[in-house]
């Protein structure tokens, strides 16, 4: 089992990978990137990633990228590296080209890198089972949120902050007091039996994962409205989720010092949780 770097189609160790100083996503990050859960050695939600990053790159007005040729770098990098649990991270870039800030005139080629290597979901695993702690953030991003693009500084800034709080992850909440997502995961809520989320737009990314948790939602008969709703009521909520590629359905227990669901783990979440792990052997199932 190794770790593996595919640059632009050729697979290495991930050590021996090295991109230009020149090159755009090193720049400006001028680029795009997706994360993929690999379970029994299979991409997890693979055409709901794919078709997102199709999206990115329309988005950000890339020069034509064969997507389907990445999809398949992407399994031979896996096969390669034997790793059966693990994350697959996928970069584009705008490519290598002189520093200015337009783009490169005529296009260049894309820089393309895939990194395979194993996860270790024991810790979250414990947090599914037991709950987070999060703290609350401004929400410093870009307007395109909705582009999964890897300008991440503020995540990081955020992220950072959650990390020596102690906590697991930071809720953004924008100039007006409103909730938006998270750093890293999609943030979902229950308040009178109703499961709420932020309505999709440049405000937040199109979560692989909360699309579908909304899905089951439906077969679980739990009804869901998008909203958006001030700090104080996410505080008040009866539940608080996170929804994500390798956080999977984790119930947040507390945000800043406010207790959620008496500081344990909701019933709502636990119902998530089990019909998203049904999903998953399911799939897991298929590969035979």
């Amino acid at each position: 089992m190794k770790v593996l770097a595919c640059l632009n189609g050729e697979i290495m160790p991930v050590e021996q990978a090295k991109v230009p100083v020149w090159d755009r996503g090193f720049l400006f990050g001028d680029a795009v990137y997706e994360v993929c859960r690999i379970y029994r050695g299979r991409c997890w939600l693979e055409a709901e990633h794919f078709a997102r990053l199709r999206r990115s790159l329309q988005e950000l007005e890339f020069p034509s990228v064969d997507v389907d040729g990445v999809i398949h770098r992407v399994h031979r990098t896996i096969d390669a590296g034997g790793i059966v649990e693990g994350t697959v991270y996928i970069q584009i870039t705008r490519g290598v080209a002189p520093r200015t800030h337009a783009f490169p005139d005529p296009p260049v080629p894309p820089t393309e890198v895939i990194i395979v290597r194993p996860y270790d979901d024991r810790p979250t695993a414990r947090l599914r089972e037991n709950g987070a702690k999060v703290i609350t953030h401004p929400d410093l991003r870009w307007k395109r949120c909705d582009i999964k693009s890897t300008n991440l500084l503020a995540n990081c800034l955020a992220t950072e902050a959650a990390r020596r709080a102690g906590c697991h992850e930071a809720i953004l909440v924008d100039s007006a007091g409103i909730v938006t997502e998270s750093t890293h995961t999609s943030l979902l809520w229950v308040r009178q039996g109703r499961l709420g989320g932020t309505p999709e737009g440049p405000e937040i990314l199109p979560g692989t994962t909360r699309q579908l948790v909304l899905r089951l939602v439906r077969t679980l008969d739990i009804p869901f409205a998008e909203s958006r709703i001030p700090l104080a009521d996410l505080l008040s909520a009866d539940e608080v989720i996170l929804v994500g590629t390798t956080t999977e359905v984790v119930p947040i227990i507390q945000v800043d010092d406010t207790p959620i669901a008496g500081g344990r783990p909701g019933p709502v979440a636990a119902r998530l949780w089990e019909a998203y792990h049904d999903e998953v052997e399911r799939f897991i199932g298929q590969g035979g």
